[in-house]
């Protein structure tokens, strides 16, 4: 994916009128994955999106990839303390969808090209990579003052999803 292509999918997301957002703050824990996805799969219920068709699993899959690696490798705090991660879906119907998820951590991510056969992780951004018609993260700064990293996934909205007029 191009720097642009991305570029585009930020602006057509950020900024704007016309965009629709949720968020969710989850745990910085494993076993707060599992709400991850539960959040994204209901929203996109709400959204209009059909519940078990390629384009939601590959939305769901590639949210439950960012958090997976946000808690594997984004924590800032000692284990015990509590720590959160935003979880953030963007729609902008008939264009594009995005989803972000912000941490603590000013690491960069990279995608590992070779894990080794046998690893058991390392994966996720290549997956997020195919997954998604895009990705990128960059640094931010929280109101409390904090620092860390907001890492997006962007999908091609299909045509035909999420354009139904929605009930009050």
């Amino acid at each position: 994916m191009t720097a642009l292509l991305n570029q585009q999918f930020l602006t057509a997301l950020a900024f704007g009128q016309g965009i629709e957002r949720a968020s969710v703050q989850i745990e910085s824990e494993a076993g707060t994955v599992s709400d991850a996805r539960r959040f994204v799969r209901g929203q996109l219920t709400i959204w209009m999106f059909p519940e078990a068709d390629d384009f939601s699993d590959r939305v769901v899959l590639a949210a439950s990839e960012l958090v997976t690696n946000a808690v594997l490798h984004a924590r800032t705090r000692p284990p015990g303390e509590s720590e959160l991660i935003a979880v953030t879906l963007a729609f902008k119907p008939g264009i594009a969808l995005g989803v972000l998820v912000c941490d603590n951590s000013d690491q960069v991510p990279m995608v590992n090209i070779r894990p080794p056969v046998n690893a058991i992780n390392g994966r996720g951004l290549a997956l997020v990579n195919s997954l998604a018609d895009g990705w990128t993260a960059a640094p931010r700064e929280s109101r409390e003052g904090g620092s860390g990293k907001g890492v997006w996934a962007f999908f091609r909205c299909p045509q035909t999803v999420g354009l139904l007029p929605r009930s009050a």
